[in-house]
Formats: structure tokens, C-alpha cells, sequence
């Protein structure tokens, strides 16, 4: 077996569209003449919202028969199975996660990950015997499909563009 996971391309979209739309209006706050501290923030902010995003649109989960693989801006985790001690799944409001529990470290794994249930079921196939957790078995028979990130990726968007129509075009307004 051989899976790779990535963000939902639904989600991709808006993502993109965001960072597109946000360079004039980052731009424009940079050069309004602020004050050092103010453009010290909004240039952290901006960092942080480019890092952010480019980190959910290179973040990637690779199941094989011997390791599980999490990749991103951040780096590449390899998990052996045989050092992983845990999964389990955990449920928070509409957002779920599987959790994996190494000897090092442990890592989630959101369910904005396209075919989330498939990406489950992978892990069963692939986990060690006695190292499956409850909170991972009732996930497996009861998964969410969560939409309100993609609601939010279009209302970043629309509200990105209503920022850029009234700083750049307000005799539109009128």
C-alpha cells in the first residue's frame, strides 16, 4: 500500500485565492506610513497568514505497510510503525483528529484531509495489533464532513475583496 493524503482541493481554492487578493492590501498597509510598531505587527501578521497557508497547502500524509509519513513547510516526519505506541481519534466539535503516539512525539491528523474516512481506514489496515484506540474505531463508523473551513476560506476571500473596493476603488461606492 502506498496512500498520499492532501488538504480538500475545495479548501485549496480559497486558500489561494486569499494570498492572491491579500499582496495589494499587505502591500498598501506597508506603504500607508503607519506607525513602526503598527507596521512591525502588520508585517508579522502578514508572515504569519503566507506561512500558515503555505504550510496547509503542502501538508501531506503518505501511509505505507512499514511508516506513516507527515509532510509540511516544517518538515517531513517518518513514523515507523513499529515505533508508533498509539492511535486514536478525537472529536472536537465538527473537527475530528487521529492522533498518533510515538516514542518521540505525537501528531494530529485533521479531517480536512481529502477522503478522510479512506485515510481511517488506511491507518487500521497498516496499525500494529493492540494499538487502535476506541476514539479511532467510532470516527471509522462515524465520520464528519466539515464544511465551515471552506466557509471561512470564501469569506476571507469576500471580504478580502470588499477591502480592496473600498480602499482602491471608493468612487464606486458613491
Amino acid at each position: 500500500m502506498d496512500h498520499v493524503y492532501k488538504i480538500k482541493k475545495s479548501l485549496k481554492t480559497p486558500m489561494v485565492l486569499a494570498v492572491l487578493i491579500s499582496i495589494p492590501v499587505f502591500i498598501d498597509v506597508v506603504l500607508g506610513g503607519f506607525e513602526l510598531k503598527i507596521l512591525i505587527m502588520a508585517i508579522a501578521l502578514m508572515v504569519l497568514f503566507y506561512l500558515f497557508t503555505i504550510n496547509n497547502l503542502l501538508r501531506s500524509v503518505r501511509i505505507t505497510d512499514s511508516e506513516i509519513t507527515i509532510t509540511s513547510l516544517f518538515g517531513r516526519h517518518c513514523l515507523p510503525l513499529q515505533e508508533i505506541a498509539f492511535f486514536d481519534g478525537m472529536v472536537m466539535g465538527s473537527r475530528q483528529f487521529v492522533t498518533i503516539s510515538s516514542k518521540k512525539k505525537s501528531h494530529l491528523i485533521p479531517n480536512s484531509f481529502e477522503t478522510f474516512p479512506r485515510l481511517i481506514e488506511d491507518i487500521l489496515s497498516v496499525a500494529p495489533e493492540n494499538t487502535v484506540g476506541e476514539g479511532l474505531l467510532r470516527m471509522k463508523d462515524h465520520p464528519v464532513t466539515r464544511k465551515s473551513d471552506i466557509t471561512v476560506g470564501w469569506i476571507t476571500v469576500i471580504l478580502l475583496l470588499l477591502i480592496i473596493l473600498v480602499r482602491f476603488f471608493p468612487h464606486w461606492l458613491q
